[in-house]
């Protein structure tokens, strides 16, 4: 689209690169000559000289006076002074399109409506979308979308100021981009960071209940930061992640400085008010800041919703309990891996092997880390079908753990306890979720875990090893958080009918006789309803038919009471009732249903009751999305920027994950960090 038109040596060289958008078709032709002399051209690049430009100085123009040609067309049509016709006859100075013969006329009283009509018409696969023609290239946005790219694609902040992208940027998308300075970007992006903020603070002033996630993270430079993540349903029943800070804790980490830290951010955000949450791990610190927050803290219910405890964390002390007990096993099979992965001679050999023994496809075994229990999972996943061949290959060659050989019974019983942490997996992947509701479904993951306790305690090899972890399970789940069990009355699929067979259920499978009954999960429903029609009914719209509609006319007696008494009782106890009362969701939807959509299509149907539901979906149940912060903190926070400031930081890791947001390229789950470090295995089979 950029070629020059090969024409006769008078043509006149026009400026290669198209501009992003189109000007209107109608302009005039005496602001669009082609310019001459000094000054800038289309876009501001710079004009040919008028020496080399012969038309220049024939554009229709009389005197001294001439203007450039800044129309869109001109970078499809190219002037041709004394063109030639068919006949060969010289018809004068003409505008010639790229694409065929077609010429127009170009002196000054002539607009270009003709040329634009004709590319649109016969060309519009060249020319782009007529969507961009009212596209003005801006300086100031350059620098502010330029200093989002290099905050949310983890760029230096010399990126703009590198000769080769701007060489690039000029000669194929915008000849009038100068490179911008590593301090211009950092000042860029702390601007650009207070006005995102200043947009989300006002955002967030108007949703309901925000529920919190807070982690500790050490960088590398041995300095404490803590990330802070907000998550909110907004008006159109979208779950919201953004994490609002990550900033520099003094020593030390105790939980009055961590509280005055998450204090600040609250303040600073301005959601003091709307605190219904925070998720924490197991770290002592954490769970000593709790007194600090019911004392300052004056949101409802913090007194028996504020604190969760991270449900992954729990798993994780949960599984690794269980693992002590095959830690021979476990041992022999890592080492035997590491074997072959840890030499890259060993490893060709092994895929040889693999390829003339064994007929399976080369693979690059890896080990797990021993701290994360997931990436054990993972290990013993990937290794199923090659289980033979690294026993044949390493026990000519290596002897694991202490000369004793990688038998078939080390691979039985790996293989039996990693179909045992398939439900401590799957409920780990489920609760780290944070693009959808996960207060719901931790009943639902707990339910397996103890199916799974019932139906392995008798195993030979499982027996120990589930004593322990069910000791684990019960310490944390003897006394049920209420939030998990409102939370998934709130679910259509459980309401309380089926809130009450889980825990009944949960209950038997692990001898567990203090879990509440139906009536006391209903007592705490119908409590915290009554505080919500309290607040909120006089904003929601009345379901129900008046209590005394054929009494009340003309009688200001009855229309008194109905007002006052008996039709808001009435509302209160219909509006509850009815939802508990509702048919299930059909079973054939209940695999994929979407919580907040049924919440969403219901809203007016329940005006009351969907105020409550959307505030006990929103608190996340892990901190995962704090935990994913730190990944991109070791990216960004590196060898090379270790002395990066704290401020700057902050900037850099919350504008990533606005931007991130805003394009719509958050995950809608959390992934397992370790699913790309086994990214050829076939860990996703069953």
């Amino acid at each position: 689209m950029g070629d020059s038109h090969s024409g006769s040596s008078d043509e006149v060289a026009r400026n290669p690169i198209a501009p992003q958008g189109m000007g209107s078709v109608g302009e005039e032709a005496a602001s669009n000559v082609v310019g001459g002399g000094s000054g800038t051209g289309p876009l501001g690049s710079a004009a040919t000289p008028a020496a080399s430009t012969p038309a220049a100085t024939n554009s229709g123009l009389s005197g001294s006076k001439r203007s450039r040609r800044t129309s869109w067309v001109w970078n499809h049509f190219t002037i041709v002074k004394n063109f030639k016709d068919e006949q060969g006859i010289d018809i004068g100075q003409r505008a010639v399109c790229h694409y065929c013969d077609t010429h127009y006329k170009c002196l000054s009283n002539n607009g270009v409506g003709p040329h634009g009509r004709h590319l649109q018409k016969y060309h519009a696969d060249k020319i782009g979308n007529a969507s961009d023609s009212n596209f003005v290239y801006s300086k100031e946005k350059m620098r502010h979308g330029l200093a989002l790219y290099v905050a949310a694609a983890e760029q230096p902040f010399t990126f703009g100021d590198d000769i080769r992208f701007e060489h690039f940027v000029q000669n194929c998308l915008n000849p009038s981009f100068a490179k911008v300075s590593r301090n211009s970007i950092r000042s860029d992006t702390k601007k650009a960071h207070s006005e995102v903020k200043k947009d989300l603070i006002s955002k967030l002033a108007t949703v309901g209940a925000i529920g919190f996630t807070s982690d500790m993270w050490s960088g590398i430079n041995n300095r404490g930061y803590i990330c802070v993540t907000a998550h909110y349903i907004d008006s159109s029943w979208t779950l919201q992640k953004k994490i609002i800070a990550f900033r520099l804790v003094e020593f030390p980490h105790d939980a009055e400085q961590i509280f005055e830290s998450i204090m600040s951010v609250f303040r600073d955000f301005e959601v003091l008010n709307k605190v219904y949450s925070i998720t924490f791990d197991n770290h002592s610190a954490n769970t000593a800041t709790l007194p600090l927050f019911i004392r300052n803290l004056t949101t409802p219910y913090f007194g028996e919703l504020l604190h969760l405890r991270c449900v992954c964390h729990v798993i994780n002390l949960v599984v690794q309990d269980g693992l002590t007990h095959i830690a021979p096993q476990i041992s022999k099979i890592r080492n035997a891996v590491l074997f072959i992965a840890t030499s890259p001679s060993r490893q060709q050999e092994f895929d040889k092997i693999c390829t003339s023994l064994y007929n399976l496809k080369p693979k690059n075994m890896n080990s797990d880390v021993q701290n994360r229990w997931n990436s054990t999972y993972l290990m013993l996943k990937s290794c199923r079908k090659y289980s033979d061949a690294i026993s044949g290959y390493v026990n000519q060659r290596y002897r694991p753990c202490r000369g004793s050989p990688l038998t078939q019974a080390d691979w039985e019983i790996g293989f039996e306890f990693m179909k045992f942490l398939k439900v401590f997996y799957a409920a780990t992947v489920g609760c780290s979720g944070v693009r959808y509701p996960t207060s719901c479904i931790v009943l639902h993951h707990l339910f397996n875990i103890s199916v799974n306790f019932r139906r392995h305690r008798e195993h030979p090899n499982f027996a120990h090893a589930c004593i322990d972890m069910e000791g684990k399970f019960r310490k944390y789940y003897e006394e049920m958080p209420p939030i998990f069990m409102l939370a998934a009355v709130m679910d259509p699929r459980m309401k309380l009918q089926g809130v009450s067979l889980l825990l009944r259920t949960i209950g038997t499978n692990l001898g567990i006789t203090t879990l509440p009954s139906s009536a006391y999960v209903y007592d705490l429903l119908t409590t915290m309803y009554a505080k919500y029609d309290s607040k909120f009914r006089s904003n929601a719209a009345c379901t129900a038919a008046p209590l005394t509609s054929s009494t009340s006319t003309n009688d200001e007696f009855w229309d008194f009471v109905s007002s006052n008494l008996g039709s808001n009782t009435v509302t209160s106890r219909i509006e509850l009732d009815k939802y508990l009362d509702l048919e299930s969701v059909d079973e054939n939807d209940r695999r994929d249903f979407d919580v907040l959509a049924w919440w969403k299509n219901n809203e007016v149907k329940y005006p009351v009751l969907s105020i409550m539901a959307r505030d006990l979906l929103t608190p996340p149940v892990s901190t995962v999305a704090s935990e994913s912060a730190f990944s991109a903190g070791k990216r960004v926070l590196d060898e090379r920027r270790s002395r990066l400031a704290p401020d700057i930081l902050d900037c850099l890791i919350c504008l990533k994950d606005w931007e991130d947001a805003r394009l719509g390229i958050q995950k809608r789950s959390a992934k397992d960090e370790f699913r790309g470090y086994f990214a050829d295995s076939d860990i996703d089979s069953d």
